[in-house]
């Protein structure tokens, strides 16, 4: 075992935090190439929702239930109740436009409920997310994604403000601030430091990345302070020690 002084894990940690960061990007670069920004974003978010258990079931229901059809419903009510019958859960097919097609549904049993505790629900997870993507429909949800992050552009980032911007930008209601903010590191952030159109805010991105308090305690984190004193300081070293731990 090769043992490391603390400047020379963190330097690893920064240095490791930059790969996961990197390969999240070009995980969205490849999405991008196979989607409009709309649809990839939507589905990544969607995607997000079903962690642990349920998370190829949440991306089947964002394939049955596109961006395109949801921008249609317009309202919170109308795209909860719709995500709610194509996931299975409720019969009334009811209020819904013409055109929507009521034979394209995933079967209730098709969603795991074992381990996974009442918040974190997939019926409870649509109707968080449902408050999300009702304020996106007139704008598009990549166009309002990037008018939260333009709108909490700054060239000084410390700590303190790096937290705050990121609760500005996933201020929506629905979720849990320690899910958002897991949302946006692993989501919003790599994507759009995957648009090179939109390379004058990836200094600012990147910044907080180096900068936000680190994501809350999970297995992994816990390991890696079992087998190291190095204290994480930041979202950077965060992933890094995620991957640390993982090797």
């Amino acid at each position: 075992m090769i043992i490391m002084s603390e400047i020379e894990l963190r330097q690893l940690l920064n240095k490791l935090g930059e790969e996961v960061l990197e390969s999240k990007i070009q995980r969205m670069k490849n999405l991008l190439k196979i989607a409009p920004s709309d649809e990839a974003l939507y589905r990544e978010i969607m995607l997000s929702l079903g962690y642990p258990k349920n998370k190829v079931q949440f991306l089947e229901l964002a394939l049955l239930l596109p961006y395109k059809e949801i921008q249609k419903l317009k309202t919170q009510p109308l795209i909860e109740k719709a995500l709610l019958y194509r996931a299975g859960f409720i019969q009334d097919n009811s209020d819904f436009p013409g055109d929507f097609d009521t034979s394209l549904r995933l079967n209730k049993s098709n969603w795991v409920y074992k381990g996974v505790r009442p918040p974190n629900f997939p019926e409870n997870r649509i109707k968080g997310i449902a408050q999300l993507l009702s304020l996106t429909t007139k704008k598009g949800i990549y166009n309002y994604f990037q008018e939260q992050i333009e709108k909490n552009y700054t060239d000084l980032i410390n700590e303190k403000l790096a937290k705050k911007i990121v609760e500005s930008i996933m201020s929506f209601k629905g979720i849990g601030i320690s899910r958002k903010k897991e949302m946006f590191f692993n989501i919003i952030l790599p994507f759009y430091l995957s648009d090179d159109t939109f390379s004058k805010y990836h200094h600012f991105l990147l910044k907080i990345f180096e900068t936000h308090p680190p994501l809350d305690e999970n297995s992994t984190i816990r390991k890696f302070y079992k087998e190291n004193q190095t204290k994480i300081t930041n979202a950077k070293e965060y992933f890094g020690a995620i991957k640390y731990i993982k090797r």
